[in-house]
């Protein structure tokens, strides 16, 4: 037996041991099979890769909707789109008013779709009630960070001053580290646990890493927007290596959990940069899927799950877990780190709504939706608001064979599941 464990013995034991710090690193907009550690060929993610390498990895994991608003909005609070009420990006405006045409209804609207989250459970609330410093940086949605949770934050959220989904928070990453590095020493002079909310705004367009690197993969990438976005990718694993590096030179590595994810996929147009194809805000495969790993020092036994099922909306009861905290009745995720439990559940499901959401209609389930998704073991099935599609997704991952008229059996089968969903949903809304 390892020092390292007899002394994490002892001080369990003695009840001395420290919280544990948690970063949830946050990927934005990347292909599910875009990284060094899930074997592309040419993109390198070395930060990630050894990252990976050292913790529980799950390569099909899966978001709650391919778009980034609702699928944050699900890791936050362990629950689906259709539960939170935050399905799309922007509120519908009404007699077809737009944001830049009448600024003053977007500003009502929007800060009446920021009220969305209020009364839904937060574990990042729950870690501050719990005496952990938390930190905003990159990506938000949500109006003021500090009203969900967070002890710091970079973002204002103040819509009249131009916050929408992120603002000065996205500065993290592409300008700037040192939000990051203040705060770690802020929390280590107070000897009070951390979390990291690391929404970096990469590999995101626009696509414009440091040249540098974008010569690194123009001469092997198909197409000039690809490199882009490749080197995009690589930038994204080189700031996630200076917030890693900091930790260990902090002494504060070993006690840190890291949590890592996408928000959804994409699919790099060949002909145009920063746009994507037959990924994001789409049900298939490249829009939805994405690997979610978490490593702990030596707390986390290196193991790489080619097989079994993760969400997103796991993420929320994992950390809570993870940090001794009660988990909130409402979030229905699983524990990450008992893939048993993952195995007997060996289901996920999936929202894809509209980009811009009726906050006036969130009573109707129905209302913006696009498609419903349920995958079960190797079976999927996309509900479209007009068809089902059903495919294989162990001799199929990348979703292009549509069986459905094969197994009208199995559609039926798949399409209850979706329907038990559903029905569970409306039950807790109403207890």
């Amino acid at each position: 037996m390892s020092v390292k464990i007899i002394a994490l013995l002892l001080a369990t034991v003695l009840g001395t041991v420290a919280a544990p710090n948690v970063v949830f690193l946050l990927s934005d907009d990347q292909s599910w099979g875009d990284y060094g550690f899930m074997d592309h060929p040419h993109i390198e993610t070395p930060h990630l890769d050894e990252l990976a390498s050292n913790g529980l990895l799950y390569e099909r994991g899966y978001v709650t909707a391919p778009l980034c608003r609702p699928s944050l909005a699900s890791i936050v609070s362990g629950q689906y789109p259709h539960q939170t009420g935050v399905r799309g990006n922007d509120p519908v405006l009404p007699n077809n008013a737009t944001r830049t045409s009448n600024r003053e209804l977007w500003a009502e609207f929007t800060n009446r779709m920021d009220k969305t989250m209020e009364g839904k459970p937060s574990f990042i609330q729950l870690l501050k009630e719990n005496g952990y410093n938390t930190l905003q940086t990159g990506k938000w949605w949500e109006g003021d960070p500090k009203e969900h949770g967070f002890t710091h934050a970079m973002t204002h959220g103040d819509i009249t001053k131009g916050g929408r989904h992120g603002d000065l928070g996205l500065k993290i990453g592409r300008t700037t580290m040192k939000p990051i590095y203040d705060f770690v020493a802020e929390s280590q002079a107070q000897k009070k646990p951390f979390f990291i909310w690391y929404g970096v705004f990469l590999p995101h367009a626009p696509h414009n890493a440091p040249e540098r690197l974008f010569n690194k993969y123009k001469d092997i990438a198909p197409n000039e927007p690809t490199a882009w976005y490749w080197a995009n990718v690589e930038w994204l694993d080189e700031t996630c290596g200076e917030l890693i590096n900091h930790l260990k030179e902090t002494g504060t590595y070993e006690n840190t959990l890291f949590v890592y994810t996408c928000d959804n996929g994409w699919v790099q147009d060949p002909e145009k940069k920063n746009v994507s194809i037959r990924s994001k805000r789409e049900p298939v495969e490249a829009g939805i899927r994405t690997p979610i790993f978490l490593t702990h020092g030596d707390q986390i036994e290196p193991r790489r799950d080619t097989t079994t099922l993760a969400s997103n909306l796991d993420i929320a009861p994992t950390i809570l877990k993870a940090c001794g905290i009660k988990i909130p009745a409402e979030m229905k995720g699983l524990d990450l780190l008992s893939p048993q439990n993952l195995q007997e559940r060996d289901r996920i499901f999936v929202d894809v709504y509209e980009h811009d959401s009726d906050i006036d209609q969130l009573d109707n389930l129905d209302d913006g939706l696009r498609a419903r998704v349920v995958i079960d073991g190797w079976d999927k099935l996309i509900a479209w608001t007009d068809r089902k599609e059903l495919y294989n997704l162990q001799t199929d991952p990348d979703d292009r064979k549509n069986l459905s008229s094969q197994n009208p059996e199995k559609v039926e089968k798949l399409s209850g599941l979706i329907d038990d969903l559903l029905r569970s949903s409306t039950r807790q809304e109403s207890n």
